[in-house]
C-alpha cells in the first residue's frame, strides 16, 4: 500500500514537472472594448461687447476640441542612454593585545624581594596573555553602459478630459506574429494646443508618460534566466 502511495505522488510530480515545462500558445483577446462616453456639450457663454476673451481659444494657436472616444496618433521616439562606473574599497585592521599578571611584586618591605621572586615565578605560571589581529579588505566594482532606443507610432483614444482642456489618452496595441506575441500599452495627458494638424502629437510632449512594451513567446524563452538559476542566486551566500 505504502509503495503504491510513493507510486502515485511520483507520477503526480513528474506529470506536473513536465506540463509546467510544456510551451504555452500564445492567444489574443479580440472581445469588444468599453464604450467611451463623450462628455457633455458645454453651454455656450455670452460675449458681452469684445472679441476676445480669456475662457476663449487662442488667436495664435490652433486647438483641436476633441470628445471622448476620439481617436489621435502618438509618435513614439525614446532614448535611454547611461554609463556608470562605482568602485568601492575597504580596509580595516584590529590589534588586541592584553597581558598581566595575577599576582603583584611587593614593594617597600624587607621580604620584597623575596615575594618578588615568586610572585615573577607565578605568573609566568598562571599569568594571563591574549592576543589577536584581524584584518577585513572589501573591494568592489561596478561598470554598466545601457544604450537603448525606440521608435514607433500607435493609435490612442481620449479617454478623459479634465477642466483646462487636456487630455487623458490611453492606447493599447498588440501583435501576433508566427508565436511571437507583442504587447504596447501607452498613457499619459496631452494638451489640446500640441496635436499636429495630422492628428498626432510627440511622445516628448506628453506629460506623465507611461509605455509598457513586452514580449511573450520563444524568444522570451530564450532570453529569460531559467527558475532553478535565479533560485540558486538568491540562496548562493557567496
Amino acid at each position: 500500500m505504502k509503495s503504491n502511495c510513493k507510486n502515485i505522488v511520483l507520477i503526480s510530480f513528474v506529470l506536473i514537472f513536465f506540463s509546467a515545462c510544456a510551451a504555452t500558445e500564445e492567444k489574443l483577446d479580440f472581445t469588444k472594448p468599453k464604450m467611451q462616453i463623450p462628455k457633455p456639450t458645454k453651454i455656450v457663454e455670452k460675449k458681452k461687447g469684445s472679441l476676445y476673451t480669456r475662457k476663449g481659444p487662442s488667436l495664435f494657436a490652433d486647438k483641436k476640441d476633441l470628445q471622448i472616444g476620439d481617436i489621435i496618433q502618438v509618435r513614439i521616439d525614446e532614448s535611454l542612454t547611461s554609463d556608470t562606473n562605482n568602485k568601492r574599497e575597504l580596509t580595516r585592521t584590529d590589534e588586541t593585545n592584553l597581558g598581566g599578571g595575577l599576582l603583584t611584586p611587593m614593594a617597600g618591605n624587607v621580604l620584597g624581594g623575596t615575594v618578588d621572586k615568586y610572585a615573577n615565578k607565578f605568573n609566568r605560571v598562571a599569568g594571563v596573555n591574549f592576543n589577536t589581529q584581524s584584518n577585513s579588505t572589501n573591494e568592489g566594482e561596478v561598470k554598466s553602459s545601457l544604450d537603448e532606443s525606440f521608435s514607433t507610432t500607435v493609435s490612442v483614444i481620449i479617454e478623459e478630459t479634465y477642466q483646462n482642456g487636456n487630455y487623458f489618452i490611453k492606447g493599447n496595441k498588440q501583435l501576433l506574429i508566427d508565436g511571437q506575441r507583442q504587447e504596447l500599452i501607452i498613457t499619459g495627458v496631452i494638451r489640446p494646443y500640441d496635436i499636429t494638424p495630422e492628428n498626432s502629437v510627440l511622445s516628448s510632449q506628453v506629460a506623465n508618460l507611461k509605455i509598457l512594451y513586452k514580449k511573450d513567446g520563444a524568444e522570451k524563452d530564450a532570453l529569460q534566466t531559467p527558475w532553478g538559476t535565479k533560485l540558486l542566486r538568491k540562496i548562493w551566500p557567496f
